[in-house]
C-alpha cells in the first residue's frame, strides 16, 4: 500500500514537472521576440537620434533631416524619399508597419523653430496565442534636443 501511495505522488509531481517544461519554453520564445524587437526599436531610434535637425534650405540636395520625419505626413515607406531608411535591416517576421497599414512604426514630433524631436519607434510582428495569430508591439521612446 505505501509502495503504491510513493508511486502515486511521484507519478503527479512528474506530470507536474513535465506540464511545466512547455509553458516555460513558450514564454522564453515570447521573451526572446519582445526582447530582439526592442533592441531592433533601439536601433532605429539611434539612427533617428543622429540625424541633423534641420534642412539648410528648402531646394537642399539629398540627405535626410528629422524635419522629414516631423513635417510632410511622416515617415512613409514607400515614398521615394524615405527609401533607403532605415539602414537597420528588420527581418522577418518583424516590421516598422502594423499588419493592417494604418500605423507607421516611427513617429517624430518637434517644435517650431525645430530644435526638439520627441521619437517614437514602434516595431510589431505577429504571435500565435490560443491558436489565433495576434499582433504584438514593442514602442521605444527617446528625444532629440539641440544646442542653445
Amino acid at each position: 500500500m505505501e509502495v503504491l501511495i510513493t508511486l502515486m505522488l511521484l507519478s503527479t509531481t512528474l506530470i507536474a514537472f513535465a506540464a511545466v517544461y512547455p509553458a516555460a519554453f513558450k514564454l522564453n520564445r515570447k521573451t526572446h521576440r519582445s526582447v530582439q524587437a526592442a533592441e531592433l526599436a533601439g536601433a532605429v531610434a539611434e539612427e533617428l537620434r543622429t540625424l541633423p535637425f534641420n534642412r539648410p534650405s528648402a531646394l537642399g540636395p539629398g540627405g535626410l533631416y528629422l524635419e522629414d520625419f516631423a513635417r510632410g505626413g511622416g515617415w512613409r515607406p514607400d515614398t521615394e524619399r524615405f527609401r533607403n531608411f532605415p539602414r537597420t535591416e528588420i527581418p522577418e517576421p518583424y516590421s516598422l508597419v502594423s499588419k493592417d497599414g494604418k500605423n507607421m512604426g516611427i513617429f517624430v514630433a518637434g517644435d517650431t523653430p525645430f530644435t526638439y524631436a520627441d521619437i517614437q519607434v514602434t516595431v510589431y510582428w505577429m504571435e500565435p496565442v490560443n491558436h489565433q495569430m495576434m499582433q504584438r508591439q514593442v514602442t521605444i521612446h527617446t528625444a532629440r534636443t539641440g544646442n542653445r
